[in-house]
C-alpha cells in the first residue's frame, strides 16, 4: 500500500495568542494577523493539497475555511477530536496569572508539560482522541485519494506527533505545517 502524506497545521493568531492566555477548549477567533497568516498557508499550499480537515473550534475551523476558499478545496470534516487539550483552571489565564492563582500547579506544569491541571483532560484522552481522528482522515482520503491539511491546536497536535515519534516534540507555532505520512499501518512524522 503506498504512503498516505498528511500536513498538520495550528491554527493561525488570536488576541488570546497574542496576550499569552491559555486557550484550551474555550472558542477564541482568529484575529487578523490570524486571517493574513491563514491567507499565506493557503498560498503556500497550491497544488499540494485536495481537501481540508479541521478542528470544530472557530479558530481552527476559520483557518480551514480561508485555506478552503483560496484554494477551492473541500473541508470534509470539523472534528471534535481534533480539539486543543483541555486544561482546566488555566484556560483563559495568562502563565503569571496560572502561577498566582495555582502555584503547586503551575511548578508542576513548567516540571513536566504533560501535567494534568485541575479540571484539564488526561493527556492520554487526547493522545487517543487525536489517534481516532487522524485514522479516520486515513480512511476519507484512502478512498478519495490526494493530500490533506490538517487544521488543529498546537497541544493536541504535538502529543500526536509526540506518540508516532515516540519522541519529545517542540511545540508548534501558529501555522506551523509538519507532515506525516502513514503505510496503511502506522504514522510516521516527515
Amino acid at each position: 500500500m503506498s504512503d498516505l502524506h498528511l500536513y498538520l497545521v495550528r491554527h493561525g493568531r488570536t488576541d488570546w495568542n497574542d496576550a499569552g492566555r491559555w486557550q484550551g477548549s474555550n472558542d477564541i477567533p482568529l484575529n487578523d494577523t490570524g486571517r493574513a497568516q491563514a491567507a499565506v498557508l493557503a498560498e503556500s499550499l497550491v497544488g499540494r493539497v485536495d481537501a481540508l480537515f479541521a478542528s470544530d473550534l472557530v479558530r481552527a475551523s476559520e483557518t480551514a475555511r480561508i485555506v478552503s476558499e483560496r484554494l477551492s478545496v473541500p473541508i470534509l470534516a470539523l472534528d471534535a477530536d481534533l480539539r486543543e487539550r483541555g486544561y482546566g483552571v488555566f484556560e483563559g489565564l495568562t502563565g503569571a496569572e496560572c502561577e498566582t492563582r495555582y502555584p503547586d500547579a503551575w511548578a508542576a506544569r513548567q516540571g513536566d508539560r504533560n501535567t494534568v491541571p485541575p479540571g484539564g483532560e488526561p493527556h492520554a484522552h487526547v493522545v487517543a482522541r487525536m489517534e481516532s481522528a487522524m485514522q479516520r482522515i486515513v480512511h476519507t482520503m484512502r478512498e478519495r485519494g490526494g493530500r490533506a491539511l490538517v487544521v488543529g491546536h498546537g497541544s493536541s497536535l504535538r502529543m500526536f506527533l509526540e506518540r508516532i515519534t515516540s519522541r519529545s516534540q517542540p511545540g508548534l507555532a501558529n501555522l506551523e505545517l509538519r507532515e506525516v505520512a502513514h503505510d496503511g499501518e502506522r504514522f510516521r512524522a516527515l
